[in-house]
């Protein structure tokens, strides 16, 4: 398929939009002056900004790519991602685990699980979340790829270089403030340019009537208006969902997210870190329809150019072919914008995370221990150009081995999703988790969520496991393996876990 020629006021806009942004984060960053500032903004940020942001963080360039492509293989099953593992969770993480990060101090969830276990446990989180986060990196260039091939004929590698050069200029001297505030300019472009492609396709395929005509009309569509697929369904049976994604995918991810946890750090009080999750979870009642609708358009007007899935299927391909065939001039600078501060926002969050998570997690407990406050400022900096890089170099081979970014970034998730919030509730709400237990427990989830990933090759199951088992497996095993052990060592005293278990206050409270 041919690539599209952007007339000029497209190309002005999306040049406006790039320009604009890449300004207004150099010019937040003027004031950075140490590592508190870089990484957690001074604790100056407003609950709305960063409400905003946690939108956009979760909400980037692979979902808008990935969940679209997941939508045309599977159809309204993908709006469980926001209905079933958002909402509920953003309350959960605003309302109870969220208080005892802010109080602890700290300014990443392996610090605190560090304290709470021990410093093992510290830092194979802190390692397994910068592999991950370094692993998202690359989704989010290969997302970006697939849309600038299709819409302006760029090559591979040139838009990754690009990508890499925007964000690394204004991420690496303004840090987390400069994240939040474009963050949130890009919160209002993403939700403008996705609402003009849902109302545009509409239209086009004849409404909701004309969509489930069309769709319907499909021999492998079945199950695409089904919003809990039957239980034999290849990848997304019912009780996976519920269980996987309702009761492990999501929770940790809202609850132990480093690049969703660290946003709500850097607000001025724990009132605004709760109104930013509040606010985050009402804007994130619509993106269900903005996100997985477009797939489903796609599917009505382009099923004869894209075909069913099957082994040789792209499904990174059907947004971007979507907007060739639907926009018109204007309309499409708009939503490339949109798409283009996907982009950037969620690039911009991932590197952020992932650089505080290398200095405080291992560089200032295990490398440098008396390490002054402007070598970390400097070692962040370089950290996020390095991780940029890394991100970049991993692009292609995620590119060739997964369907969709989305599939691909699931997937990441659920190597250690289950362990972290197996450890994260046992930390927090008893008292009787021990070190040993929690260090056993994340490696027999670990574990699990690899022998299960693998299942395959490794135990002959065709086909695999859906993802989502892999994640509730791995929950239970590590649930299970920390209470077994917890009950045969001895826990801390309770002064010790003073502030990090909720029944335990800092301090204990004066009678009257």
């Amino acid at each position: 398929m041919g690539t599209l020629r952007l007339q000029p006021l497209d190309v002005g806009l999306v040049l406006l939009y790039l320009v604009g942004i890449v300004a207004l984060g150099l010019w937040l960053g003027r004031g950075i002056r140490t590592s508190r500032d870089f990484f957690l903004a001074g604790k100056s940020l407003p609950w709305w900004a960063v409400g905003m942001s946690l939108v956009v963080s979760d909400i980037g360039a692979k979902d808008m790519i990935g969940v679209a492509g997941d939508a045309y293989r599977y159809g309204l099953v993908m709006m469980n991602y926001d209905f079933i593992g958002c909402i509920f969770p953003v309350l959960l993480a605003a309302f109870l685990f969220m208080p005892f990060f802010w109080i602890a101090g700290v300014y990443t969830v392996p610090e605190y699980l560090g304290r709470r276990y021990n410093l093992a446990v510290r830092a194979s989180f802190a390692v397994i979340w910068v592999c991950f986060m370094t692993a998202t990196l690359g989704t989010i260039f290969v997302s970006a790829a697939a849309m600038f091939e299709v819409m302006l004929g760029w090559p591979f590698w040139f838009s990754v270089g690009l990508c890499v050069v925007a964000v690394g200029l204004y991420t690496t001297l303004g840090g987390l403030k400069a994240v939040v505030f474009t963050d949130a300019v890009s919160c209002v472009v993403l939700v403008v340019g996705a609402t003009l492609i849902c109302v545009l396709g509409l239209v086009k395929v004849g409404g909701i009537a004309g969509l489930k005509a069309s769709v319907g009309a499909l021999e492998w569509t079945q199950h695409h208006f089904q919003l809990l697929p039957p239980a034999d369904h290849p990848v997304y049976p019912w009780p996976a969902v519920l269980l996987g994604l309702g009761f492990v995918l999501g929770p940790a991810y809202w609850i132990g997210n480093q690049a969703i946890v660290q946003r709500t750090l850097g607000t001025r009080s724990q009132n605004e870190a709760r109104a930013s999750y509040v606010f985050c979870a009402a804007i994130k009642l619509v993106f269900p329809v903005l996100l997985v609708l477009p797939g489903m358009i796609a599917l009505a007007l382009l099923a004869e150019q894209l075909g069913p899935p099957g082994k040789d299927f792209d499904g990174n391909r059907v947004l971007p072919m979507l907007l060739t065939h639907l926009l018109p001039t204007g309309v499409l600078g708009l939503v490339i914008g949109a798409f283009l501060a996907g982009v950037l926002s969620n690039l911009d969050s991932y590197v952020n995370s992932a650089s505080t998570l290398v200095v405080t997690d291992l560089y200032r407990p295990f490398v440098n221990r008396h390490a002054t406050d402007a070598q970390c400022l400097r070692l962040g900096r370089w950290l996020v150009a390095g991780l940029l890089v890394g991100g970049g170099l991993l692009s292609y081979p995620i590119k060739t081995q997964f369907g969709t970014v989305f599939e691909a970034f699931q997937t990441f998730l659920t190597f250690f999703q289950g362990p972290l919030l197996a450890l994260l509730l046992l930390g927090m709400l008893t008292r009787r988790a021990t070190q040993w237990g929690g260090l056993a427990g994340m490696l027999a989830g670990v574990a699990t969520a690899v022998v299960l990933n693998g299942a395959e090759k490794l135990l002959g199951i065709a086909g695999g496991i859906p993802f989502l088992w892999t994640a509730w497996w791995s929950f239970v095993a590590a649930l299970g393996v920390t209470l077994l052990v917890s009950l045969a060592t001895t826990p801390y005293s309770e002064a010790r876990l003073r502030g990090l278990v909720c029944w335990l206050p800092v301090r204990e409270e004066t009678p009257p």
